[in-house]
Protein backbone atom coordinates (compact mmCIF):
# COMPACT_ATOMS: atom_id res chain seq x y z
CA UNK A 1 0.00 0.00 0.00
CA UNK A 2 1.47 3.36 -1.03
CA UNK A 3 2.18 5.96 1.63
CA UNK A 4 2.01 9.75 1.51
CA UNK A 5 3.50 12.45 3.73
CA UNK A 6 1.20 15.06 5.29
CA UNK A 7 2.06 18.53 4.03
CA UNK A 8 1.08 20.05 7.35
CA UNK A 9 2.52 17.88 10.13
CA UNK A 10 4.85 15.52 8.22
CA UNK A 11 3.08 12.33 9.30
CA UNK A 12 3.18 9.29 6.97
CA UNK A 13 -0.06 7.45 6.22
CA UNK A 14 -1.88 5.48 3.51
CA UNK A 15 -2.69 7.50 0.39
CA UNK A 16 -6.20 5.95 0.45
CA UNK A 17 -7.17 8.04 3.49
CA UNK A 18 -9.10 11.26 2.85
CA UNK A 19 -7.40 13.11 5.70
CA UNK A 20 -4.25 12.96 7.77
CA UNK A 21 -5.22 10.88 10.85
CA UNK A 22 -3.05 13.12 13.04
CA UNK A 23 -3.88 16.73 12.08
CA UNK A 24 -6.91 16.42 9.75
CA UNK A 25 -5.28 17.95 6.66
CA UNK A 26 -7.03 16.77 3.47
CA UNK A 27 -5.21 14.26 1.24
CA UNK A 28 -5.94 15.02 -2.45
CA UNK A 29 -5.50 11.46 -3.74
CA UNK A 30 -7.53 9.86 -0.99
CA UNK A 31 -10.34 12.43 -1.23
CA UNK A 32 -10.56 12.07 -5.01
CA UNK A 33 -10.57 8.28 -4.81
CA UNK A 34 -13.32 8.36 -2.19
CA UNK A 35 -15.36 10.68 -4.39
CA UNK A 36 -15.05 8.36 -7.41
CA UNK A 37 -16.05 5.33 -5.37
CA UNK A 38 -19.03 7.17 -3.88
CA UNK A 39 -20.15 8.37 -7.29
CA UNK A 40 -19.72 4.96 -8.94
CA UNK A 41 -21.62 3.30 -6.10
CA UNK A 42 -24.53 5.71 -6.42
CA UNK A 43 -24.82 5.18 -10.16
CA UNK A 44 -24.55 1.38 -9.85
CA UNK A 45 -27.18 1.35 -7.13
CA UNK A 46 -29.59 3.46 -9.14
CA UNK A 47 -29.10 1.52 -12.37
CA UNK A 48 -29.36 -1.77 -10.50
CA UNK A 49 -32.96 -0.98 -9.72
CA UNK A 50 -33.76 -1.37 -13.37
CA UNK A 51 -33.03 -5.11 -13.30
CA UNK A 52 -35.40 -5.63 -10.40
CA UNK A 53 -38.40 -4.07 -12.07
CA UNK A 54 -40.82 -6.36 -13.81
CA UNK A 55 -41.16 -5.73 -17.52
CA UNK A 56 -44.65 -4.28 -17.53
CA UNK A 57 -46.55 -1.81 -19.59
CA UNK A 58 -45.20 0.90 -17.31
CA UNK A 59 -41.63 0.21 -18.41
CA UNK A 60 -41.24 3.44 -20.34
CA UNK A 61 -42.59 5.53 -17.47
CA UNK A 62 -40.30 3.85 -15.00
CA UNK A 63 -37.30 4.23 -17.31
CA UNK A 64 -37.95 7.94 -17.58
CA UNK A 65 -38.29 8.17 -13.83
CA UNK A 66 -35.08 6.16 -13.35
CA UNK A 67 -33.18 8.40 -15.73
CA UNK A 68 -34.35 11.42 -13.77
CA UNK A 69 -33.12 9.92 -10.52
CA UNK A 70 -29.75 9.07 -12.05
CA UNK A 71 -29.48 12.60 -13.41
CA UNK A 72 -30.23 14.06 -9.97
CA UNK A 73 -27.74 11.66 -8.36
CA UNK A 74 -25.06 12.76 -10.84
CA UNK A 75 -25.69 16.42 -10.03
CA UNK A 76 -25.47 15.76 -6.29
CA UNK A 77 -22.32 13.67 -6.69
CA UNK A 78 -20.65 16.29 -8.87
CA UNK A 79 -21.53 19.02 -6.38
CA UNK A 80 -20.22 16.86 -3.55
CA UNK A 81 -17.02 16.15 -5.43
CA UNK A 82 -16.54 19.82 -6.26
CA UNK A 83 -16.83 20.80 -2.61
CA UNK A 84 -14.27 18.12 -1.67
CA UNK A 85 -11.92 19.26 -4.42
CA UNK A 86 -12.26 22.87 -3.35
CA UNK A 87 -11.24 21.91 0.18
CA UNK A 88 -8.30 19.87 -1.07
CA UNK A 89 -7.15 22.66 -3.38
CA UNK A 90 -6.98 24.98 -0.41
CA UNK A 91 -4.31 22.76 1.07
CA UNK A 92 -2.42 22.56 -2.22
CA UNK A 93 -1.91 26.32 -2.34
CA UNK A 94 1.80 26.98 -3.10
CA UNK A 95 2.16 29.24 -0.07
CA UNK A 96 0.67 26.60 2.23
CA UNK A 97 2.91 23.91 0.74
CA UNK A 98 5.96 26.07 1.27
CA UNK A 99 5.08 26.74 4.91
CA UNK A 100 4.51 23.03 5.56
CA UNK A 101 7.81 22.18 3.86
CA UNK A 102 9.68 24.76 5.93
CA UNK A 103 8.10 23.37 9.11
CA UNK A 104 9.34 19.88 8.27
CA UNK A 105 12.85 21.22 7.55
CA UNK A 106 12.89 23.16 10.83
CA UNK A 107 11.87 20.05 12.74
CA UNK A 108 14.62 17.97 11.10
CA UNK A 109 17.23 20.61 11.93
CA UNK A 110 16.23 21.40 15.51
CA UNK A 111 14.83 18.29 17.24
CA UNK A 112 18.34 17.16 18.11
CA UNK A 113 19.10 20.63 19.53
CA UNK A 114 16.00 20.39 21.72
CA UNK A 115 17.08 16.99 23.05
CA UNK A 116 20.61 18.21 23.78
CA UNK A 117 19.34 21.34 25.56
CA UNK A 118 16.94 19.26 27.64
CA UNK A 119 19.72 16.87 28.70
CA UNK A 120 21.76 19.90 29.89
CA UNK A 121 18.80 21.66 31.54
CA UNK A 122 19.45 24.49 29.11
CA UNK A 123 15.97 25.99 29.37
CA UNK A 124 16.96 29.24 27.67
CA UNK A 125 17.84 27.47 24.42
CA UNK A 126 14.55 25.59 24.50
CA UNK A 127 12.67 28.84 25.05
CA UNK A 128 14.44 30.39 22.07
CA UNK A 129 13.55 27.44 19.84
CA UNK A 130 9.98 27.56 21.14
CA UNK A 131 9.78 31.21 20.06
CA UNK A 132 10.90 30.19 16.57
CA UNK A 133 8.42 27.35 16.09
CA UNK A 134 6.05 26.63 18.98
CA UNK A 135 3.99 24.23 16.86
CA UNK A 136 6.88 21.81 16.42
CA UNK A 137 8.09 22.16 20.02
CA UNK A 138 4.60 21.26 21.25
CA UNK A 139 4.97 17.96 19.35
CA UNK A 140 8.44 17.34 20.77
CA UNK A 141 8.30 14.16 22.93
CA UNK A 142 10.03 15.87 25.87
CA UNK A 143 7.84 18.99 25.85
CA UNK A 144 5.81 18.13 28.98
CA UNK A 145 8.93 16.95 30.83
CA UNK A 146 10.74 20.19 29.98
CA UNK A 147 7.86 22.45 31.01
CA UNK A 148 7.33 20.74 34.35
CA UNK A 149 11.06 20.59 35.03
CA UNK A 150 11.49 24.28 34.27
CA UNK A 151 8.39 25.23 36.25
CA UNK A 152 9.58 23.16 39.23
CA UNK A 153 12.87 25.03 39.24
CA UNK A 154 11.07 28.37 39.15
CA UNK A 155 8.81 27.43 42.05
CA UNK A 156 11.73 26.21 44.16
CA UNK A 157 13.62 29.46 43.48
CA UNK A 158 10.78 31.87 44.37
CA UNK A 159 12.31 34.67 46.47
CA UNK A 160 8.97 35.39 48.17
CA UNK A 161 5.99 33.12 48.71
CA UNK A 162 2.68 34.71 47.78
CA UNK A 163 -0.77 33.71 46.58
CA UNK A 164 0.56 33.37 43.02
CA UNK A 165 3.17 30.87 44.14
CA UNK A 166 0.57 28.96 46.14
CA UNK A 167 -1.64 28.70 43.07
CA UNK A 168 1.25 27.41 40.97
CA UNK A 169 2.15 24.87 43.64
CA UNK A 170 -1.44 23.56 43.66
CA UNK A 171 -1.45 23.28 39.87
CA UNK A 172 1.89 21.49 39.90
CA UNK A 173 0.72 18.98 42.49
CA UNK A 174 -2.81 18.33 41.25
CA UNK A 175 -3.21 19.79 37.73
CA UNK A 176 0.13 19.67 35.84
CA UNK A 177 -1.73 19.90 32.51
CA UNK A 178 -2.25 23.56 33.37
CA UNK A 179 1.37 24.28 32.46
CA UNK A 180 1.45 22.25 29.23
CA UNK A 181 -2.17 22.60 28.07
CA UNK A 182 -2.14 18.83 27.59
CA UNK A 183 0.65 18.91 24.97
CA UNK A 184 2.81 15.81 25.11
CA UNK A 185 1.48 14.61 28.46
CA UNK A 186 1.37 11.06 27.14
CA UNK A 187 5.20 11.18 27.08
CA UNK A 188 5.51 12.45 30.64
CA UNK A 189 8.29 10.85 32.66
CA UNK A 190 6.11 9.82 35.60
CA UNK A 191 9.04 8.87 37.83
CA UNK A 192 10.78 12.20 37.27
CA UNK A 193 7.56 14.15 37.86
CA UNK A 194 6.83 12.27 41.09
CA UNK A 195 10.34 12.95 42.36
CA UNK A 196 9.91 16.69 41.77
CA UNK A 197 6.44 16.55 43.26
CA UNK A 198 7.77 15.01 46.48
CA UNK A 199 10.48 17.68 46.66
CA UNK A 200 7.81 20.33 46.30
CA UNK A 201 5.73 18.79 49.08
CA UNK A 202 8.81 18.79 51.32
CA UNK A 203 9.38 22.48 50.62
CA UNK A 204 5.73 23.25 51.40
CA UNK A 205 5.96 21.26 54.63
CA UNK A 206 8.78 23.56 55.70
CA UNK A 207 6.41 26.47 55.12
CA UNK A 208 3.78 24.87 57.34
CA UNK A 209 1.57 23.07 54.80
CA UNK A 210 0.70 19.39 55.07
CA UNK A 211 -0.01 17.33 51.98
CA UNK A 212 -3.60 16.78 53.11
CA UNK A 213 -4.08 20.49 53.68
CA UNK A 214 -2.91 21.33 50.17
CA UNK A 215 -5.14 18.64 48.69
CA UNK A 216 -8.12 20.01 50.62
CA UNK A 217 -7.45 23.58 49.48
CA UNK A 218 -7.31 22.51 45.84
CA UNK A 219 -10.38 20.26 46.11
CA UNK A 220 -12.37 23.08 47.71
CA UNK A 221 -11.52 25.78 45.19
CA UNK A 222 -10.89 24.02 41.87
CA UNK A 223 -13.76 24.36 39.42
CA UNK A 224 -15.01 21.57 37.14
CA UNK A 225 -12.12 22.22 34.73
CA UNK A 226 -9.44 22.21 37.44
CA UNK A 227 -8.82 25.97 37.58
CA UNK A 228 -8.71 28.03 40.77
CA UNK A 229 -9.62 31.65 41.49
CA UNK A 230 -6.56 33.35 42.90
CA UNK A 231 -8.61 35.69 45.09
CA UNK A 232 -10.04 32.67 46.93
CA UNK A 233 -6.55 31.41 47.81
CA UNK A 234 -5.30 34.55 49.57
CA UNK A 235 -6.61 33.35 52.94
CA UNK A 236 -4.37 30.25 52.76
CA UNK A 237 -1.04 32.04 52.28
CA UNK A 238 1.20 31.49 55.30
CA UNK A 239 3.81 34.10 56.06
Amino acid sequence: MRQVTCKNCGAVFSEDLEKCPYCGTMNRKGAYRSFRMTFAGMVDQMLGLKDEVNQTTGKMIFSAFLRSLVFIAVIIAVAFGFSRTARVNYYSDPKYDQEAYETILWEDENLEKLDEAYAKNDFQTIKSLYAENSKVVHRWPNYANYVLKERFQNIMDYPHFSVYELQNVLYYLYFPDFFTYGHGMENLDAEQYESMRQSLLKMMAEKGYTEQELADIYAKHADSYGYTNISELEAYVKE
